[in-house]
């Protein structure tokens, strides 16, 4: 059994791109139908020219941001099995710190030892103690 290229969260979020595409195909069908102006083959071309691009164009983008959207949420499902607690920089992220029992008190603590001053204090600078 074939393993399905979208799935069902990935056509919601391309939802938003094949309402657009169902309008153009209707005023196609009914630009063919009915001729709103008279028997010209080129004003005919011109009309349909320009609900036929955007068509084309607009599910080409569809397409491939489906692959793109399927793809990102693979790496992401991937990502999130093999999870070591670190992030793509390589620094530690919030999941390696809630399993070591980092808090906002520790994390102030840790913090406070070392010599740095304060980012959040204002710097004194000359022009103030004059």
């Amino acid at each position: 059994m074939s393993e399905r290229t979208f799935d069902r969260e990935t056509l919601l979020d391309l939802t938003v791109n094949v309402i657009p595409l169902g309008i153009i195909l209707f005023f196609v069908a009914l630009f063919l139908v009915i001729r709103p102006w008279e028997r010209n083959l080129f004003v005919t071309a011109v009309s349909m020219g320009l609900l036929v691009v955007p068509f084309v164009a607009l599910a080409l983008l569809t397409y491939l941001s489906g692959r793109v959207i399927a793809s990102a949420e693979q790496t992401d499902a991937s990502a999130v099995d093999g999870d070591s607690g670190l992030l793509e920089s390589g620094s530690k992220g919030a999941t390696s710190d809630l399993s070591e029992g980092v808090t906002g008190e520790t994390a102030d603590e840790s913090a406070d030892d070392d010599d740095e001053t304060d980012d959040l204090e204002p710097a004194i600078t000359e022009t103030d103690t004059n």
